[in-house]
C-alpha cells in the first residue's frame, strides 16, 4: 500500500509557542486569536514543498512582525514601538522577522510528512501574488493565535495549510 502525503499538517499550538520561545529566549504566552485582518502592511510568509508547491502561508500583523524581529535581535522595546508607530520595519527587524518565519517552517516538517521550507517572505506593503492572497484568507484548515512575547507584546499570527 502506498500512502502519499500531499499536504502539510496544521501545526500544533504548543509547537508554535515553544519554537518561538526557544528561538528568542524569552517567555511566550499563546492564546486564541482571530484571523489577521487583510492589510497591505502585513508580513506574509509562503512555504513550499520540495516540488515548489505552496503548502502553507503565515500572516503576521505589522506590529507583530516588528515585535518578533525586535525580540529576536534583542532590540530595545522603545525602538520596536517606534517602528510600529511609523508603520515600517527597519531592515534589521525585517531580516530578523524573516529568520523567525524561516525557523517556523520546522513546525510543518513532521515524520512521514512533506518537507516544507520558507520560499518567500513578503514584507510590509509588498505586492502579493493573487494566489498567496486568496490562500491566506482561506477559512478552515488554519491556526489563528496571539503570541505574547515577554517585554515586547503581542504578535498576531495566522497560519493556513493546504
Amino acid at each position: 500500500m502506498n500512502t502519499t502525503v500531499d499536504s502539510s499538517p496544521l501545526p500544533a499550538r504548543a509547537a508554535v509557542r515553544s519554537l518561538v520561545e526557544d528561538l528568542i529566549g524569552r517567555p511566550v504566552e499563546l492564546s486564541d486569536g482571530g484571523p489577521v485582518p487583510n492589510k497591505p502592511n502585513n508580513v506574509v510568509a509562503v512555504y513550499v514543498t520540495d516540488q515548489l508547491a505552496m503548502t502553507a502561508v503565515a500572516v503576521v500583523d505589522l506590529a507583530g512582525a516588528a515585535r518578533l524581529g525586535g525580540a529576536l535581535g534583542m532590540l530595545p522595546r522603545g525602538g520596536v514601538d517606534d517602528a510600529v508607530d511609523e508603520g515600517e520595519l527597519p531592515a534589521m527587524v525585517q531580516d530578523n522577522c524573516y529568520e523567525a518565519l524561516n525557523v517556523l517552517s520546522a513546525v510543518f516538517n513532521v515524520a512521514g510528512g512533506l518537507h516544507v521550507r520558507l520560499y518567500e517572505m513578503y514584507g510590509p506593503n509588498a505586492s502579493l501574488p493573487s494566489d498567496v492572497v486568496s490562500f491566506g484568507q482561506v477559512l478552515g484548515n488554519r491556526l489563528d493565535v496571539v503570541l505574547t512575547i515577554a517585554g515586547y507584546g503581542d504578535v498576531h499570527l495566522s497560519v493556513v495549510v493546504r
